[in-house]
């Protein structure tokens, strides 16, 4: 596998495990603070079943008529207002009318709270979720307008909701969660410009790594192992292509090591061959001297001997840069 390869593997594989890290703590984020506002809503839901609870006590007692007790339960629960936007509203069990509701024109009407993208009403999904709960309350997300705005836009909400079988009621509240989805957006956001930031700096590292890397090398390792590969089997032919400039990479002393052994076994060879031939003669001078005994054949064979002599003191030098 080659470098390049492997260094966009590298970014890559970072990529992936930034996005993933990153999208797994957005996600909890935004799923801790939906717990945070489910639990405040069940905690309000406690105090209202509390109040129920409290004002049918006085009822059944026969301290209070029902008629007196619901009044004062609506007054005690209606009360509990968190600003302008999350309020207590008190449905019907078995209807869907209001009980209890911040605008007094939407009590005592037919109201189901609009569909649903399930094709429900609110209301039925309250009684629906309800009728599964262990803990006798129930959670809906829904989209509605801001009470009191002229933007008629709909905005994601939590509500939550319990039942009261007594009086047949079934008071619920809500928050409105666009800040959270407003404050997710936002972390996402920054959690994009820091982790471009930290790609391009890793990514920057990355690629000066493997400059330096190529640059020391004067190519690919894989190259640069194949050239030597085949050097070492004694193909001196093999073609290494440097950079410009190029003179204290692997490669280039890769290649001046094989121009010095291609010079060096040619001298070998040509020395050799040399050799070869004066033995060749002097072999000849010899027979001749052996039939003649002249002392002109005699001269010859002393020549042939110095020649045989520096032949081989030449090809010795040759052999002897050879470091074993």
């Amino acid at each position: 596998m080659r470098l390049k390869t492997r260094v966009l593997i590298i970014i890559t594989a970072s990529l992936v495990g930034l996005l993933a890290m990153g999208s797994f703590g957005l996600y909890s984020m935004r799923q801790g603070m939906i717990e945070e506002r489910r639990a405040q809503i069940t905690q309000l839901l406690d105090f209202a079943d509390s109040q129920l609870k409290y004002f049918y006590g006085l009822e059944t007692s026969g301290k209070m008529s029902r008629e007196e007790a619901q009044t004062r339960a609506k007054e005690a629960i209606g009360a509990q207002k968190q600003g302008d936007n999350n309020y207590f509203f008190i449905r019907s069990l078995t209807e869907d009318i209001f009980i209890l509701h911040p605008i007094p024109s939407r009590m005592g009407k037919k109201d189901d709270g609009g569909k649903l993208p399930d094709g429900r009403s609110a209301a039925q999904a309250y009684r629906d979720e309800l009728a599964k709960s262990s803990d006798n309350k129930a959670f809906l997300e829904l989209k509605a307008p801001k009470p009191g705005s002229q933007d008629k836009t709909q905005y994601p909400k939590l509500n939550g909701a319990l039942k009261f079988e007594p009086w047949g009621w079934m008071p619920g509240i809500g928050f409105f969660i666009d800040d959270i989805d407003t404050r997710f957006w936002k972390q996402s956001s920054l959690f994009l410009i820091v982790g471009g930031v930290l790609l391009a700096l890793l990514s920057l590292l990355v690629l000066r790594m493997r400059s330096a890397i190529l640059r020391q090398l004067g190519g690919e390792p894989q190259d640069a192992a194949e050239s030597m590969k085949k050097i070492a089997s004694g193909d001196l032919g093999v073609e290494i292509v440097l950079e410009k400039d190029d003179n204290n990479s692997l490669m280039a002393s890769l290649k001046l090591m094989q121009m010095k052994l291609t010079n060096l076994t040619s001298s070998i060879q040509e020395n050799a061959l040399t050799l070869t031939e004066q033995v060749q003669g002097f072999d000849g001078v010899v027979k001749s001297y052996a039939e003649t005994k002249s002392d002109e054949d005699f001269a010859a064979l002393n020549r042939s001997v110095k020649k045989l002599r520096k032949t081989a003191d030449i090809l010795g030098k040759s052999i002897s840069r050879f470091k074993l």
